[in-house]
């Protein structure tokens, strides 16, 4: 993997289905690209305008809620998730997704419930290697 510096993406407390990871006595940190990774999951998990501190920092689709899923709205959430993903990391200035390469919000049963999910295939800047990350983001109902 071709970083230009991990340095840049930063280091942030490791959660993983929104549980706080343990090494030991340590909690786990994760760090570069995975980093990113584990920002846009965070950012998705909440509305934009959710922080008074933060007012750019979260997703737009949930609009999708409770709405019939038309081929007209997985098309503006597609939009908004792309526009989400573009704003990861930009706290600090630039952002750290370079591109998007490809951006799909879907419906999933899930233990007899709808759910909205996202897939994503983007390029970190600076990084040569496209990442991917397929995440739940919100029951429809």
């Amino acid at each position: 993997m071709g970083y230009m510096n991990m340095a840049e993406f930063g280091t942030d407390i490791l959660i993983i289905n929104g549980e706080v990871i343990w090494n030991g006595d340590d909690i786990a940190t994760v760090s570069g690209v995975e980093n990113v990774k584990q920002q846009a999951y965070l950012q998705f998990l909440c509305d934009r305008g959710e922080s008074e501190f933060f007012p750019f920092y979260g997703e737009l689709i949930s609009f999708l809620r409770g709405k019939p899923f038309t081929a007209s709205q997985k098309s503006q959430a597609e939009e908004q998730a792309r526009e989400g993903l573009m704003l990861v990391g930009t706290a600090d200035g630039e952002g750290w997704i370079q591109e998007v390469i490809d951006c799909q919000v879907y419906l999933s049963n899930v233990e007899e419930r709808q759910v909205i999910r996202l897939y994503a295939k983007f390029l970190p800047r600076g990084v040569t290697d496209a990442q991917e990350f397929d995440l739940e983001v919100g029951d429809m109902y």
